[in-house]
């Protein structure tokens, strides 16, 4: 009851009875009264709304559930499509032809490169002992970036190349594995990707020379493509 309507109760409580029974009608307070305790009612809601209790399973927590895409065979395709790849002539991780060592006609192994980066100003090849990767056996650079397939014993136009040893003599190119043991080693070949051309002329009979054009090629190179491969001495 607010305080209007407390005032109008306690007006007409302190009147006489008299006074009160002198009064025409009661119609009048009654319907005043009416109306002062609807106010008063209205009064101590905000807006006459009634909250309804919530239903089954209304006020739990919702829980998100994580889906995955799975690739389809179509995007994996594309994907294998794009990767930066060379090859030789061996499987990755085999052994080489014997033609490709000093045992043998000691020529440089045809290679097939594949989605070479498209903004690779040049390629370069190198090809180390792992037991000694000081040593380069094949170093090559300012390959064209269009370049997909060196044929064997074959070198690009303009391309660079730098003095190799196979432990007896130097080499201009090429010089494949020649162990000194009966033993099996393991050799990397590697295509980098370069942002620039090397402007690098090496003294094809200098060994420190090569090994200049060999850190030349790691600083510039950007993204590569390798292959293992092993070679034992017969």
């Amino acid at each position: 009851m607010n305080t209007e309507t407390r005032s109008v109760f306690n007006h007409l409580a302190n009147q006489p009875a008299n006074q009160l029974a002198k009064r025409p009608s009661h119609k009048p307070v009654a319907i005043l009264l009416v109306c002062l305790a609807t106010a008063a009612i209205a009064s101590c809601s905000t807006d006459g709304r009634e909250l309804r209790a919530p239903g089954a399973g209304q006020g739990e927590s919702i829980e998100i559930v994580e889906t995955t895409v799975e690739a389809t065979p179509a995007d994996q395709d594309i994907s294998l499509q794009t990767i930066f790849t060379v090859s030789g002539t061996w499987l990755d991780g085999g052994a080489i032809d014997s033609r490709h060592t000093c045992n043998g006609a000691n020529i440089s192994p045809s290679l097939e490169i594949l989605n070479a980066p498209v903004d690779a100003e040049s390629l370069a090849i190198t090809l180390i002992d792992l037991a000694a990767p000081e040593n380069p056996l094949w170093v090559m650079a300012n390959i064209s970036p269009d370049e997909t397939s060196i044929q064997e014993g074959g070198i690009p136009a303009d391309a660079i190349v730098g003095a190799t040893t196979n432990g007896s003599k130097i080499t201009t190119g090429y010089s494949g594995p020649c162990d000194t043991e009966n033993e099996m080693r393991e050799y990397l070949l590697v295509v980098y990707a370069l942002d620039q051309m090397l402007e690098f002329e090496p003294d094809p009979k200098s060994l420190n020379d090569s090994r200049l054009l060999y850190e030349a090629i790691q600083a510039s190179a950007f993204d590569s493509a390798e292959t293992r491969f092993f070679a034992q001495t017969p």
